[in-house]
């Protein structure tokens, strides 16, 4: 599990913001160049049945308050996650996400 709190980083302020709101995170980069981002996901509704992400490099998005079902592409069906786990989804792919509740996530870049 990833530590509580990460020191001499550097916090980018600005927000990324996706699902009108819904979805936000900030990236934090690290003295020896790594780079990860904090995130907050909102409960699906009526109007959203699950949020697609897309990625570039390689990510390990740990689940550090929560619980959701994550469907990586190319899987068939979705799996559950909860604070304390973790899944991998590989570069230059994507993953559908469903929550009734809020998620807390740390997503470790890992390519």
């Amino acid at each position: 599990m990833t530590a509580a709190q990460f020191t001499n980083v550097t916090v980018n302020a600005q927000a990324t913001v996706s699902y009108d709101g819904r979805c936000s995170s900030h990236t934090i980069m690290f003295e020896d160049g790594r780079h990860k981002t904090l995130g907050i996901i909102l409960p699906c509704d009526n109007l959203v049945e699950h949020y697609h992400f897309s990625t570039n490099t390689s990510e390990r998005i740990e689940i550090t308050g929560g619980e959701c079902e994550v469907k990586i592409n190319g899987d068939d069906d979705f799996s559950y996650y909860r604070a304390g786990q973790s899944f991998v989804v590989e570069g230059n792919s994507g993953f559908n996400l469903r929550t009734e509740e809020i998620v807390q996530y740390v997503c470790h870049l890992e390519g």
